[in-house]
This record gives C-alpha cells, sequence and structure tokens, in this order.
C-alpha cells in the first residue's frame, strides 16, 4: 500500500496533506529526504522550523538554498542568496560583489566599468578574468593569460560574443598551452559542434593528439571528416580506441570507421560487442546477424512481497544493497526479489551480475498502456527505460518523479486539466497515474514530431530546446548525415540520452512483433523538416 503517512507530499491543489518536521527528522538522508524538505520549504512554517530543516539537507545545491532563503531570517543567509541572484555587479561592494560575479554577468558592461570592478575585489581570479575580458581579441593578448582563465573566459562567453569575437585563427602553439587547463576538453567538443566557430575548427585541425582524453580524439576526429580530412580522422579514432576502456565509446569509433572507409571489418567489431546501441543495431542490421545478448521476462514468484518501490526510502535501501552485494552472490539476491511488483529490481540485479553483457528489455505495467498501440508503447518502455530502469518511485537529483521522471512544473500543467486532479506530487510514485500524465504529455508532443529521435530530444531538453537546435541547420542531406547531427549536439545530455531511447525504442519494436530499421529511421533524419510540425 502507498505509504502516504510516510512520505506526505506537496499539495499542488487545495488539501490537507503536509510534510512536518517530525516527518522530516524520522527519515534517513539522502535525495528522498531531500525532496521532503524541498516540498516542507514550500509550506507555511516558521524561520526557526525552516533551519533545523535545513541542517538536515545532504548536499545542499542552489535550489534547496535558494528555497531556504526565503523561510529563513538568518541574515547572513538573506544576504548570500540576494548577492546570488543579482545581476547588476555596478551596484554592488565587497563580499557581495564577489558573490555575485560571474564571467557572463560582466560581459555587457564596458572597459572602463570592468576596470572599477577590479578595483574593488581583492580575488586574483576574478580581476584576472576581469581583465582578459577588456583585452583585444588577439592571440598576443590571450597568450598573456593562463590557458584556465582564456577557457573559462572563452566557455562563459554568449555564443553571439564567441562567433562574432572569438572566432579567430588560433595557433598550434597556442592550442597545445591550452591543453594545460583541465577545461580543453569541453573547449573542444564545444567548438567542433558550433559551425558558427569555423576559424577555431580549422586551428584545431593542427593540434596534436598528446595528452587528450579519448571523448575529446573522437571529437577532433568528426572535425578532421568536416573538412575532408578522412586519414586525420581515421588515426584519431584508431588512437582514441586504443586508450579507450569504454564499449560504447569503442563502439561509436568502429562505427565511424566504418562510415568513413566501408571497412565490413567494422562492422565485424561491432558484432562481437556486448553493449546494445543505435552503433551494434546498425551493424546488426547490415550483417543480418540479429542481436541475442538481452532477455525480456524473469522469474515470477507470486509469494508475498515485503517491500514498496512505490516508496523513495526504500527503494534507497533496496538500491544500496544491490550495490553492496558482492558479484557471485548476485543471482542468489535476484531470486529474493521474484514477486510481479519486484520486476524492476530482479532485472536491474540480474543486469549487473552478467557484468552489463545481458540486457534486460522487460516490459512491467503493460496493463496500463492498453490503449495505446504497439508503435506508442514501444515509445513509452523506450522512454521509461532510460528515465528510470522501471523504477516508480525513482527520483532525480532535480525532483523528476517516477517512471517517466516528469518534472514537477510538467506534472502541474497536466494537473491543471486532469479530471481526476491529484493532490500531491508523491501521488506520481504510483505506475498508474504516472503513466497516466506521461500518456497526456507523450500525447501532446506526437502533434508536433514524428520521429522517436526528436520526440527523445524534445522529452529530455523539451520542445523549444529541439526547435532550436533544428533551426541552426542540423539534419540535412549531407554526407554523414543524420550522423554528424547525432554526435555533434551541444547539449551532451539530450544526446546521449536521444541516442539511448533510439535504441531502446528499435528493441522494443522487434519484442513487440513491429517492423522496424534503424537504418529507415536514420534515413528519414535527413529530412528533418517532414518529421516536425512547429
Amino acid at each position: 500500500m502507498f505509504k502516504q503517512i510516510l512520505f506526505a507530499g506537496l499539495l499542488i491543489i487545495d488539501g490537507y496533506s503536509q510534510v512536518t518536521l517530525h516527518q522530516i527528522e524520522q527519515r534517513p538522508a539522502g535525495r528522498a529526504k531531500n525532496f521532503l524538505i524541498w516540498q516542507y520549504f514550500s509550506q507555511n512554517i516558521t524561520p526557526k522550523e525552516a533551519d533545523e530543516a535545513f541542517y538536515q539537507i545532504d548536499n545542499v545545491d542552489m535550489k534547496l538554498f535558494y528555497a531556504y532563503a526565503q523561510k529563513t531570517n538568518r541574515s547572513e543567509v538573506i544576504f548570500t542568496a540576494e548577492c546570488l541572484k543579482s545581476s547588476d555587479l555596478m551596484k554592488l561592494e565587497g563580499d557581495c560583489l564577489e558573490m555575485a560575479y560571474t564571467p557572463f554577468k560582466s560581459m555587457p558592461l564596458t572597459n572602463e566599468q570592468r576596470q572599477a570592478i577590479v578595483q574593488k575585489v581583492s580575488s586574483a581570479s576574478i580581476k584576472e578574468m576581469l581583465m582578459i575580458q577588456n583585452e583585444p581579441n588577439t592571440i598576443e593578448a590571450y597568450s598573456l593569460y593562463k590557458p584556465n582563465t582564456f577557457l573559462t573566459f572563452f566557455l562563459n562567453a554568449p555564443a553571439t560574443y564567441r562567433s562574432e569575437r572569438l572566432n579567430i585563427y588560433y595557433p598550434q602553439e597556442f592550442l597545445e598551452n591550452l591543453k594545460n587547463s583541465w577545461q580543453i576538453s569541453t573547449f573542444i567538443g564545444q567548438v567542433v559542434a558550433n559551425e558558427t566557430l569555423d576559424k577555431i575548427q580549422r586551428s584545431l585541425l593542427k593540434i596534436s593528439s598528446d595528452a587528450l582524453n579519448p571523448q575529446t580524439l573522437f571529437y577532433l576526429a568528426l572535425n578532421h571528416l568536416r573538412y575532408g580530412n578522412k586519414k586525420e580522422a581515421m588515426d584519431l579514432l584508431e588512437i582514441a580506441n586504443e586508450k579507450s576502456k569504454s564499449i560504447a565509446e569503442n563502439d561509436r569509433n568502429h562505427f565511424w570507421m566504418y562510415q568513413i572507409s566501408r571497412d565490413s571489418r567494422y562492422l565485424r567489431k561491432l558484432q562481437l560487442s556486448m553493449d546494445i546501441n543505435i552503433y551494434t543495431l546498425y551493424a546488426s542490421e547490415i550483417l543480418e546477424s540479429p542481436l541475442q545478448n538481452y532477455f525480456t521476462s524473469v522469474e515470477i514468484n507470486n509469494g508475498a512481497n515485503t517491500k514498496d518501490l512505490t516508496d523513495p526510502f526504500e527503494w534507497s535501501e533496496i538500491l544500496a544493497e544491490i550495490q553492496k552485494t558482492p558479484k557471485e552472490k548476485l543471482f542468489e539476491l535476484a531470486k529474493l526479489y521474484s514477486s510481479r511488483e519486484m520486476v524492476p529490481v530482479q532485472t536491474m540485479i540480474i543486469q549487473r551480475a552478467y557484468g552489463y553483457k545481458m540486457h534486460g528489455y522487460v516490459m512491467p505495467y503493460s496493463e496500463y498502456l492498453t490503449s495505446l498501440n504497439r508503435d506508442d508503447q514501444a515509445l513509452f518502455y523506450a522512454i521509461m527505460r532510460q528515465e528510470s530502469n522501471f523504477v516508480p518511485s525513482a527520483l532525480s537529483r532535480s525532483f523528476a518523479l517516477g517512471l517517466m521522471q516528469l518534472m514537477p512544473f510538467v506534472v502541474d500543467a497536466i494537473n491543471k486539466n486532469a479530471q481526476e486532479k491529484i493532490e500531491t506530487y508523491e501521488e506520481m510514485f504510483i505506475p498508474q497515474k504516472n503513466i497516466e500524465y506521461a500518456i497526456k504529455h507523450i500525447s501532446w508532443m506526437k502533434t508536433v514530431l514524428s520521429h522517436p529521435l526528436f520526440m527523445a530530444y524534445a522529452y529530455n531538453g523539451g520542445m523549444g530546446f529541439l526547435k532550436r537546435h533544428l533551426a541552426t541547420g542540423y539534419f540535412e542531406n549531407a554526407e554523414y548525415e543524420p550522423f554528424l547531427s547525432m554526435e555533434l549536439m551541444q547539449n551532451s545530455e539530450s544526446r546521449e540520452y536521444g541516442k539511448k531511447v533510439l535504441a531502446n525504442y528499435v528493441m522494443y519494436k522487434k519484442i513487440l512483433g513491429e517492423q522496424v530499421s534503424i537504418v529507415d529511421l536514420f534515413d528519414k533524419l535527413k529530412d528533418s523538416t517532414s518529421l516536425c510540425r512547429f
């Protein structure tokens, strides 16, 4: 039974259920308790109660800090919050100015204004950042600063500023020196993914592969491909492959080696991979060799179940148990979670026991998806598997909720027009209710989008994000498309999320008996305008 008394939630509409300080004090530290405290801060509480709750937070983030600052009467907390939020640096002094400062906030200022701030701050790093912003846009000027200072300046600059003022030729010596900064990988990744930085991209053709990680080498390889340098791209992919210890990275490297060379050896290497991703699925289809390393069901024992997966605190305990169990004991542990309600847990344990060389594509909660056709079910399971691994009480750091990881603001929007409204966010930990709201959300998205990859992008980053991304000219019918567009999305979270959901979608289409071709799905992406109705 859902434990409403133990895990009271935040009111969304009129009601009586409230979080109490006593409930918070009784719970163990962790993300679930942080969620309770975040909800508590939205209630009518006293400053003293807010203080007592705040000191029980595990790893305070800005979301929780700002919520607390609105409830406490501690002057230093209110002062800090106001300073951090302030954008007008010229009105600030002393500690408040240093707390408020970010390179982005000082970008719109004049040289004279930045120089005035230099005189008012004591932090050497802030002074240096302000001074570099006052320099002329020349390599001679930027070479006077530490690599980390320059890259912090570059990475915090607005996109238009980068393209209009920082897009100049960077000599090899300058680029080699930038490798001394821990931000070099982020810099190269962002430059290669931004077509407006063409002068820097051409500069990167001269940078050496020394001291660069496999991910960065991969981006440099794509940059060479952009300019037709196939041999250099292949060489970098080989080096990346030798350095990488990640199966997924090696699969991606082999996929691109095949795209460049059309040498079937690389497809056969993908065929030997024990991962299931868009690259291995592609090779499987081309070689007509179906993947075998997955399962779609687990052993079910209808005995009594004493665990409640709708309780995030109990799920935290289960997860801790899985993580501390030695590998040789995992199959034994899996047997303890063989009830129907524990299918997600048993699946997770089995995958871990196999060292993630066997992959679970189970389909729990099917009774709540009967209104959907098989294609929509495949998409739904593809997203659910990626979002929560089918755990009903999954809770993200940003407090996305439940099976489909619905953000509270999305829940609020859907709830306004729902016939049976929910009273607390905790109801999103109930599978039936979470799926009901997610179906409404995805149904709205499908009125605009008609490709699973774009659905995934929008689900993760928002419809506005997808619209802006496509407006920049990605997914056109050119060489190495749609693959370059898929690899060079600047939002790394949405980029990788989209790949995983697309692979899940193909797998579930197959499992549900639907015809599907990942090659055809890729081909359709070359005409993005036909897939969106913005």
